[in-house]
């Protein structure tokens, strides 16, 4: 009998002689499970005794494989690893050196299907119960996002309808990613490359078609004349202001003031006689029908202040159909009641802009309400008049760009972060502009503002803010200013009393602080700076960015913005140089990473401009080589697919960095490849 068998059984008060009686015959832990209660009576009279023992015996059992079963498995692990310490390691030989056979062309990717919720307004994942859920697929790496939204489709609506009995028809549908900005465009293995995710998730995006649809339009499949609005012209159309009357109660327009027949090559023109901040005057060219919109349709500034339930709708459509009118009124559109307007189309439209006005320019451009369900495309005019051969979605991305930049130095606070203040000239109607801006630019090209100060965003997009307003405030004032509080934070007693009582007074602060009411002192500041003094901006934006807000969970903001905002380690993973490359060309690939390494953030973030059109991290940038003259040798670059054409012709490290310091710090790019 084992020892802890005969402990255990002392313990349970055996007598002795029934102890040895059970040795005598040879019963053990092993045998004790197998025998019949009747059986074992005869040797353990009581039943609590019995129970006990036969438990503490396959108890036992249970822990005695368990540690066999351990020792077996390590000791085949010794063994394999003492066999591969004797082994030489294996060469892989040139015969199999670049072979591509091996690499996989099927990626895996989920898909789940949202539904816009009208009384939410925003996107909501639909479960399995209701024909949803995530449907895993393996899709060959080079199928298009495109393919993915007609597989989706299929998936969601077998037969064109969903499991609750939807019709695809009714709907109108997109693809759209929480993990990475996503285009029709783009393939698998794109995506893949641009997120870095183990796996790729995309989802469905479908949202309910309201009122009729125009004739020939099936869907989101339809497709219309592209429009071009050139908001560069200067000159006052009066012939067209007269035709402005006649033309009243004539057959309706389109959204941009173009009657149905107008030919696709017709230009609008916004004449800027006005001021900016005013609604502008429409024209078409000569050879086709003008229609002109008046500018006089204006919000009176001077009335009493309307009230804020009326002015902030909770949606963008009721906008369009308050009793204060902010947005234009267009020929045809006057007295139409709000339930007989259509859902505006998406249809390509052009936008020229001047380069160097792109904040005054695409503010005049998104008043219009109806432009975020446009596809929009942008062509730069520069100061000679001359329009620039570059077009594309790098010129878009680029636009963006130097709009959000002119925007920060123009219409915000702030220094790290910034925060909207509120100007004079900016009523809601521009501040509304400037929002159909940021959901344009995140829709179609994933620009995202991410200087805006956390909390404000979390404020416009969700109606709440969970972040830190006094890590906001640390990153809002001046770096003086901040080395000031942080000390104060760090030890109250050992920062200078005056500094401190000038740096809160410089924000209105009503209290002198003690080391206990510091921290929420500065916490009440930055919630005054961020939130309360932009307010009226932030309910401008509300109704506006509301269609984009389920594209971004909450607890995801910090991290989406995180990933947007570059550094030279990052920038550096996103170069993509040839697999084969000269001495040369090596050489060059150390410079351009040597250099990045060594700018400031600001210059790297107008490296990336430069190659991709964005400040913000986005996409690969594809390295090319190119051989040039001493006299012509400069690097290159196509926004449109993020490709940096760099010359081999370099002497040294310093050639390298002049050149390219010169290019970043030029005042204008001129996109000059079509």
């Amino acid at each position: 009998m084992d020892t802890r068998l005969r402990e255990f059984l002392m313990e349970r008060k055996l007598e002795e002689d029934v102890i040895q009686k059970l040795e005598d015959e040879s019963i053990d832990e092993t045998v004790i499970p197998l025998m019949t209660d009747t059986d074992l009576a005869k040797y353990i009279p009581k039943v609590g005794d019995r129970v006990s023992t036969v438990a503490f015996c396959r108890q036992a059992s249970l822990s005695q494989n368990s540690g066999s079963r351990k020792e077996s498995i390590l000791s085949r692990l010794r063994q394999r690893l003492a066999g591969a310490e004797g082994m030489p390691p294996k060469k892989r030989t040139s015969k199999w050196e670049g072979n591509k056979n091996a690499k996989r062309n099927v990626r895996r990717i989920e898909v789940g299907w949202m539904d816009f919720d009208e009384e939410e307004e925003r996107f909501k994942q639909v479960r399995s119960v209701r024909g949803g859920g995530t449907r895993h697929l393996s899709i060959d790496k080079d199928k298009t996002v495109a393919n993915i939204k007609v597989m989706a489709e299929s998936l969601f609506f077998p037969k064109g309808l969903s499991k609750n009995n939807r019709s695809l028809s009714h709907y109108s549908s997109h693809i759209e990613s929480s993990q990475v900005h996503v285009d029709m465009s783009n393939t698998v293995e794109e995506l893949y490359n641009q997120s870095k995710v183990k796996i790729l998730r995309l989802y469905l995006c479908t949202k309910k078609k309201t009122g009729r649809q125009p004739s020939g339009v099936e869907g989101d499949h339809a497709s219309s004349p592209p429009s071009v609005v050139d908001l560069t012209n200067n000159e006052q159309n009066q012939a067209g202001e007269d035709l402005l009357v006649e033309n009243r109660n004539s057959e309706s327009p389109n959204h941009y003031g173009i009657n149905d027949g107008a030919s696709r090559s017709d230009y609008l023109e916004l004449n800027e006689t006005l001021p900016w901040d005013g609604l502008p005057t429409v024209g078409e060219s000569e050879d086709s029908e003008v229609i002109i919109v008046s500018g006089d349709d204006r919000l009176d500034v001077s009335v009493d202040e309307p009230n804020l339930e009326t002015l902030f709708p909770e949606k963008e459509d009721d906008a369009l159909h308050q009793t204060v009118d902010l947005s234009p009124v267009h020929a045809g559109e006057a007295n139409v009641p709000a339930q007989a307007l259509p859902e505006p189309q998406s249809c390509p439209l052009t936008l020229i802009v001047r380069r160097g006005h792109c904040l005054t320019d695409l503010i005049g451009a998104f008043k219009d309400p109806n432009i975020v369900a446009s596809e929009v495309n942008i062509k730069m005019r520069l100061p000679n008049g001359e329009l620039e051969q570059g077009e594309g979605s790098g010129v878009l991305r680029d636009c963006l760009t130097e709009f959000w930049k002119d925007f920060y130095d123009s219409c915000t606070l702030g220094v790290e972060v910034k925060v909207p203040f509120i100007r004079h000239d900016f009523q809601c109607e521009e501040w509304q502009a400037v929002a159909r801006v940021f959901v344009v630019g995140w829709k179609q090209a994933g620009y995202f503002p991410v200087k805006l100060a956390i909390p404000f965003l979390e404020e416009v997009l969700y109606g709440s803010t969970t972040s830190s307003f006094k890590d906001s405030l640390l990153l809002y004032v001046s770096q003086e200013e901040r080395s000031v509080l942080q000390k104060a934070l760090e030890d109250f007693n050992s920062v200078d009393t005056d500094e401190l009582l000038d740096v809160l007074d410089a924000h209105e602060c009503k209290q002198v602080p003690t080391k206990d009411t510091l921290l929420p002192v500065l916490s009440q500041i930055g919630h005054k700076v961020v939130v309360q003094a932009p307010m009226f901006v932030i309910k401008c934006w509300r109704p506006v960015v509301s269609s984009v807000t389920g594209l971004l969970p909450p607890e995801g903001l910090h991290h989406f913005i995180a990933q947007k905002k570059p550094t030279a380690k990052t920038v550096k993973e996103l170069l993509n140089f040839p697999e084969e490359m000269t001495a040369a060309q090596s050489t060059v690939s150390r410079y351009l990473k040597r250099y990045i390494g060594e700018i400031d953030s600001n210059n790297l973030q107008l490296f990336l401009r430069f190659c991709t059109g964005s400040d913000l991290l986005d996409k690969a940038i594809l390295i090319e080589f190119i051989e040039t003259t001493d006299f012509l040798r400069r690097p290159q670059s196509h926004t449109c697919g993020c490709v940096l054409k760099l010359p081999t012709g370099y002497y040294s490290y310093l050639d390298f960095r002049s050149e390219f310091n010169s290019i970043l710090t030029s005042s204008m790019w001129v996109m000059d490849v079509v």
